[in-house]
């Protein structure tokens, strides 16, 4: 039975989804810490100071990340997307693939490590942001935000697997023919598979 792509183009197709989706991703999570009254580039700085970084340069290697991250699991997308069950077949499966790939990332990803590391992080950052503050009251508002920074991440994520979705299947929208070599889309293909006695 042939394949409509190979294993190999889905998953550098999930790779380029990837790295555009988490750089889209971070407009609307620097919108939200911005709507929040604290630093646009707050989520990566955060990133950066789990790994030991200065505040200086946090942002930056955050940012490496974040894009590494995304890369890794747009890989995983594309190697999934290779299986002929879940092939992207047309655009509205390859988004609808995406959002769900979104959605498992924040489920599995992104709250785990909200929970166990950026939580403090952000604590111990907006104390250095205002030294003379109480503690208590630092913390007090660090969970008045925690329902808009759960629910705007979660978009962010949906948004980041939609871009996913929408660049991997635009990249593989074109068949190559086994048989002639001739590149065409899925429909197109569809009608010349008998033609050329593909099986």
């Amino acid at each position: 039975m042939y394949k409509i792509y190979s294993t190999k183009k889905s998953i550098g197709a999930g790779a380029a989804g990837g790295i555009v989706a988490g750089i889209v991703m971070l407009v609307p999570m620097m919108l939200m810490m911005s709507m929040m009254n604290l630093p646009s580039d707050l989520f990566p700085k955060l990133l950066g100071l789990t790994m030991g970084l200065p505040p200086d340069s946090a942002a930056m290697a955050g940012t490496g990340l974040h894009l590494v991250a995304s890369i890794a699991i747009g890989l995983v997308f594309g190697a999934v997307a290779s299986s002929s069950k879940l092939s992207i077949s047309s655009f509205k499966k390859g988004i609808g693939l995406g959002i769900i790939t979104g959605a498992i990332s924040f489920v599995v990803l992104f709250l785990p490590m909200m929970m166990a590391v950026l939580l403090s992080s952000m604590m111990n950052l907006m104390v250095m942001m205002n030294p003379g503050a109480p503690k208590e009251m630092i913390m007090s508002q660090l969970q008045s935000m925690q329902p808009m920074i759960l629910s705007g991440s979660f978009i962010s994520h949906l948004i980041y697997g939609a871009v996913l979705g929408t660049i991997t299947s635009l990249i593989l929208r074109k068949i190559t023919c086994p048989n002639c070599g001739m590149n065409m889309s899925r429909t197109e293909f569809d009608s010349h598979r008998g033609t050329c006695k593909v099986k």
